[in-house]
């Protein structure tokens, strides 16, 4: 896997996708495409590698919780398909492939900081700080744009999390998304850009590209995932994501009346993708 090319600053001139990409699968990393450790085999990764690689119309994108460092790591580790974008922290940081590594997108960058109109994501942090059950991450977590927490993975996140949005609702510049980690089962909390999740950064991906948004696939499984899930693509939904998550899309998606749009595989984690891929026939 390449890595981050230090002497590119700028790509803003540069096509995000190739110019042969007439289709787009982006997708979550963990839990959607890389399965825990105790899972047999990997998860149906080469059979959906080897679909991928037979198209060169095809574009891949990860959009994942994790750093640059850490995706890069997880992709090159579990031989996952190279991906054309890589979007990092929880839809605030895109990276884009360009000969020898992948270069930051400085027109995203310039969105996440007008979406906090000039404000550092840390000075969240004091605003939080009465509220027990929450664990700030290791520092190798926190960007300028994301502030992340741990919380405990039953409904006391969820009321974690609905109280930090209560708390920072007078701030007007910040989004909170809560989570649970499928691989390390811990919740998840995460303060973001006002109106950014993963849901912004895909739109993005479809803007910026050119391709047509019924040849644009998101795949996912669990809560930082609804946004982008809800956003009208085409949507997987792999097989191992939680009951309560998969009822909670289902009614949703009917509400909005894209129903047909969300796809709720079978099979899990990279075989549920390429399950869903083949009923959107983007393979």
């Amino acid at each position: 896997m390449t890595e981050v090319n230090p002497n590119v600053s700028n790509v803003a001139t540069q096509p995000l996708l190739g110019s042969a990409a007439r289709k787009l699968l982006a997708s979550d990393l963990d839990g959607t495409l890389i399965p825990p450790v105790d899972v047999d085999g990997d998860g149906g990764i080469s059979e959906l590698r080897g679909a991928v690689e037979a198209l060169a119309d095809l574009a891949v994108a990860y959009v994942t919780g994790r750093s640059h460092a850490q995706a890069l790591a997880g992709i090159s580790g579990h031989g996952l398909p190279p991906p054309e974008v890589l979007v990092c922290d929880v839809g605030t940081s895109v990276f884009v492939a360009c000969e020898g590594g992948y270069v930051p997108d400085p027109d995203y960058r310039d969105l996440m900081l007008e979406a906090l109109g000039g404000v550092d994501a840390a000075s969240a942090r004091p605003l939080l700080a009465e509220l027990a059950g929450l664990e700030l991450q290791a520092d190798e977590h926190q960007t300028e744009l994301k502030l992340s927490y741990y919380t405990p993975a039953d409904a006391r996140g969820e009321e974690l999390a609905a109280r930090a949005r209560e708390l920072l609702e007078d701030v007007g510049r910040f989004n909170v998304v809560h989570s649970v980690d499928p691989l390390s089962r811990r919740g998840l909390l995460d303060v973001l850009p006002r109106g950014v999740a993963k849901d912004f950064a895909v739109r993005y991906l479809h803007d910026r590209s050119g391709v047509d948004e019924e040849a644009l696939v998101y795949a996912g499984d669990s809560g930082n995932d609804v946004a982008a899930m809800l956003s009208g693509f085409q949507v997987v939904v792999v097989g191992n994501a939680e009951p309560s998550l998969k009822a909670r899309l289902a009614e949703r998606a009917s509400e909005r009346r894209i129903a047909e749009r969300v796809y709720f595989a079978e099979a899990s984690y990279a075989a549920g993708v390429l399950e869903g891929c083949r009923r959107f026939r983007l393979v």
